[in-house]
């Protein structure tokens, strides 16, 4: 009976906000500094001066979204620590994506992608599953209030060959 109560007060659509981190609650790569024994790619479209190469795809990867009118500016997350919190059989992880980038849309507006590359293999459906599910309506809903601009994701997969279709028809969909 007692639960019957609760949700009956429990409204049918749920709103979920963002927690920031307390100490650094809009991040920036402003202070991004790292040491790596990995190759490297000089990069001009961001102001982290190089993409540490995990893999060849995100070396690909980089030098694809350089070239790509549509993307403004863009990072590798590395030394960065963006994170994206999910949980995988009760327990709290956080997921690493690879790139985050910042690009126009043909009406002039600045958006955002979360771009993974193939990388997610380790708890794949539970991190695709909070991202689309909880990070992005979390961060989007409260967009207009910090001028965050709108969030997307997509996961790059399959054929590396094909990424820059791939992102541009993102783009183009998210445009729509």
């Amino acid at each position: 009976m007692a639960a019957q109560h609760i949700t009956v007060d429990i409204p049918e659509k749920i709103f979920i906000r963002p927690m920031f981190n307390y100490y650094n609650r809009f991040g920036s790569t402003k202070y991004v500094s790292g040491n790596t024994t990995k190759d490297t790619w000089p990069t001009s479209k961001s102001h982290v001066n190089a993409v540490v190469m995990d893999s060849d795809w995100e070396a690909i990867a980089a030098k694809t979204l350089e070239e790509i009118p549509e993307v403004v500016s863009y990072v590798k997350n590395q030394f960065l620590g963006f994170t994206i919190p999910y949980v995988k059989d009760g327990k709290d992880k956080l997921y690493y994506p690879d790139f985050l980038v910042r690009y126009t849309t043909p009406t002039g507006e600045t958006a955002n992608l979360v771009v993974e590359i193939t990388g997610m293999s380790r708890d794949k459906a539970e991190k695709k599953w909070f991202v689309q599910n909880r990070w992005l309506p979390a961060v989007n809903a409260v967009q207009d209030k910090y001028n965050l601009g709108r969030w997307h994701f997509i996961e790059i997969a399959n054929d590396i060959r094909d990424i820059r279709n791939q992102l541009r028809d993102k783009i183009a969909e998210i445009n729509l």
